[in-house]
């Protein structure tokens, strides 16, 4: 403690109240006592149990201590207040050195028992001085001691016991800020303590672990009584706030900048933070507002890095669910508000789902470059909109020869591929489903003959035809081949082709067919109206050649337009009065 052992009035064994000509002659008597080799003796010398070291060099650092207003009043806060007119600081002196410390102690305390006034502000502050001495005897802190002597300061410097003491070592017509010169006091407090901050001792007789110096919160606490003006809290918290927001700020542009390297950005953020932090909640506690502020904003950051680096490298072959996690861990153990958690537990199962899926994205690695070029032409397709059946036929040129290569990677009937090759038959029968509907509802807008219908639907057929023969050479699930079976038969297609029509090209075989919609409508094929129709078929169209491409095409699309009417009882009733016209005129 250099500060009370070689306090500048210490070593030239002056009051703090002494005036410059006593300084400038108690100088002048040391260099000559000095120079003659002689020991010279202080009252004051004994106040403590080490002496003053006294060398021409430390008696003229001590008077430059002393020369300016301002750093005389410093150290004068660090020594004794002696004054002559108090006569149970003159009691406590001599008990001092007489080196009866508890009894001089005794003196004073029992001075200040009813808090400090104008007759005991000199003993309050002896005590103060006298306890901050004690307490770093031996190299140790005595916490007691301490902080009784930061309790004392801080009432005596907080009120205008100050100014009069002020008035006293500097004389009434002083020029010194009083609050700048606090501030400088209490940072040689905290400096005096830093040295044992949470530092944690084993006591050996009993085996536990004690605290055997001064944690940081018990600090702050007791200095917080000081005057508010010189910023305590900015004192024990700005450099730990500046490094966390330097760090986040470094780690928000480093994420930025390179999100492949968010992770290492959140990684360091944490480590070089960690320690600040743990030290802003030994001195707020969680329950303080701006730990809360800076640690969910280090929390939120946190955060970033882990869904960046995330999100950047989910679909590479590089695997970030271990780093991911752990960035969530660390956000989440800082995380104070309930808004900064709720984001955590937002994201982490999508994470953790990720980790859960690993087996099988190793099993597809083999094949992603195949997954992913099937994928590309299907996204490409749906941006692109349009239904032309070429669509359908290049999609699934594109496509077969990877999914060959993944089927005899995996397995004709693994899964995955069984899945994707399912999309990529849906999606190209799709195609022509829509084609097929979009023709059928503009004809349906309209009054239109068979025969008109036929003309129309025959050149989308021709080229829907060739995509389902495509189509049925793909591995398909059952229920997807079901569906593509039952469509070939209602559209007259024959299912895995090569494709070829099944409504029939002669009168023999055009005979033996069903007339399907008047079938349907008039719900026999042995009704009257139904007879009717099949013998006009076949003594008039089947005798010509345009009344055989009617046939023909009516073939064709009649099983679909059933199919999709079948429960339409709206339709059957339209279809019903335009076949009972065509069959009065057939009769007729």
């Amino acid at each position: 403690m250099e500060l009370i052992y070689q306090n500048p009035f210490r070593i030239l064994g002056l009051p703090i109240n002494a005036k410059d000509r006593e300084i400038v002659k108690r100088i002048g008597d040391l260099a000559i006592y000095t120079d003659m080799g002689k020991e010279i003796d202080y009252k004051a010398d004994h106040y403590f149990p080490s002496k003053p070291i006294r060398t021409s060099e430390s008696i003229e650092e001590a008077k430059q201590k002393i020369d300016q207003p301002s750093n005389k009043l410093f150290y004068a806060l660090f020594w004794f207040w002696e004054n002559s007119n108090n006569t149970i600081d003159e009691m406590a002196f001599e008990e001092l050195q007489n080196g009866h410390v508890e009894k001089a102690i005794e003196f004073w305390e029992k001075a200040i028992e009813n808090g400090i006034t104008a007759k005991n502000r000199s003993n309050h502050r002896n005590l103060s001085t006298l306890r901050l001495g004690l307490s770093t005897q031996g190299g140790k802190l005595q916490k007691h001691t301490f902080l009784n002597s930061l309790s004392l300061s801080g009432e005596f410097l907080a009120n205008g016991h100050f100014e009069v003491f002020t008035s006293q070592v500097l004389g009434e017509q002083y020029n010194v800020d009083l609050l700048e010169t606090t501030s400088h006091y209490v940072d040689e407090i905290i400096s005096i303590a830093k040295p044992h901050l949470d530092k944690k001792q084993k006591v050996q007789k009993s085996g536990k672990v004690s605290i055997m110096g001064i944690t940081t919160s018990e600090l702050f606490n007791n200095l917080t009584n000081f005057p508010t003006d010189i910023g305590i809290t900015e004192k024990f918290t700005g450099q730990y706030i500046h490094n966390i927001e330097k760090q986040i700020s470094k780690s928000e542009s480093l994420r930025i900048e390179n999100p492949k390297k968010a992770n290492k950005a959140g990684l360091e953020l944490y480590k070089t933070t960690k320690d600040d932090l743990k030290q802003l909640e030994n001195i707020f506690s969680k329950s303080n507002l701006k730990y809360q502020l800076i640690a969910d904003k280090l929390a939120e950051e946190l955060i970033g890095c882990s869904i960046d680096y995330f999100n950047e490298l989910r679909d590479t072959n590089t695997d970030p669910s271990n780093d991911t996690l752990k960035l969530l861990k660390y956000a989440k153990k800082i995380a104070v508000s309930d808004k900064t958690k709720n984001r955590i537990t937002d994201n982490q199962p999508t994470i953790e789902a990720y980790v859960k899926d690993k087996p099988e994205r190793e099993k597809l690695r083999p094949v992603k470059a195949e997954f992913d070029f099937i994928y590309n032409k299907l996204n490409t397709i749906q941006s692109a909109g349009g239904l032309n059946p070429s669509i359908a036929e290049r999609l699934i040129n594109n496509c077969k020869p990877k999914l060959d290569s993944i089927k005899n990677y995996l397995g004709k009937t693994d899964d995955d591929f069984i899945k994707l090759s399912d999309i990529v038959a849906n999606t190209a029968m799709g195609l022509c489903f829509e084609l097929m509907e979009s023709i059928m509802k503009r004809a349906d807008t309209v009054y239109m003959s068979d025969y008109e219908k036929s003309t129309l639907f025959g050149p989308i057929i021709s080229k829907v035809e060739p995509v389902f023969d495509l189509v049925g050479k793909l591995e398909m699930s059952h229920s997807v081949r079901k569906n593509y079976t039952d469509f070939c038969n209602n559209a007259g297609f024959t299912p895995g082709g090569p494709y070829q029509r099944r409504a029939a090209t002669s009168s023999s075989s055009s005979s033996d067919g069903g007339c399907y919609i008047a079938t349907m409508v008039y719900g026999s094929y042995d009704a009257p109206e139904v007879k009717v129709l099949r013998n006009f078929r076949d003594e008039v169209l089947l005798q010509s050649k345009s009344g055989k491409l009617f046939v023909k095409q009516y073939y064709r699309f009649s099983p679909g337009i059933v199919e999709k009417t079948k429960n339409l009882k709206v339709v059957h009733f339209i279809f019903k009065n335009i076949l009972n016209q065509v069959i009065n005129k057939i009769r007729n």
